[in-house]
């Protein structure tokens, strides 16, 4: 989740609104119209980006090549090794999914949870995992 950036589109999006509400200016109008409309785009990618991520999820099994993954899921948030865990903590050994090379992770922007997929060197699903925070 992004907290900063939630807030960012939240003041954007009611400055807009209210500038456009208050004032008899047509430039002005349409300007906070056109900044209400960029608002609502970009809050609508990261909407469907998660409805994505949620919906392709359950479709990748242990096996897969990460062709498919990424077919499903689309690139990932972030790329890492075995060594890197959720949210970029460092794993323990004991901690780490055998046989794991790489991992793929998908941070939605609204929400606090997170996708994985664990990869072996051939680029084979080992495991996947979905974490969301209480």
């Amino acid at each position: 989740m992004n907290l900063i950036g939630i807030l960012l589109l939240a003041v954007l999006l009611l400055s807009g609104l209210v500038v456009a509400a208050l004032t008899k200016r047509r430039p002005v109008r349409l300007a906070s119209f056109a900044i209400v409309a960029i608002v609502m785009a970009v809050a609508g990618f990261f909407l469907w980006q998660a409805y994505r991520w949620d919906r392709g999820f359950d479709q990748i099994h242990v096996g897969d090549v990460r062709e498919r993954v990424v077919q499903i899921m689309g690139r990932p948030t972030a790329d890492t090794d075995a060594t890197i865990g959720i949210y970029g903590s460092q794993r323990a050994a004991t901690d780490r999914v055998p046989g794991c090379a790489e991992q793929y992770w998908y941070y939605p922007f609204f929400t606090p949870e997170c996708w994985g997929v664990a990869l072996d060197a051939q680029g084979r699903v080992l495991e996947t995992y979905h974490y969301i925070s209480p």
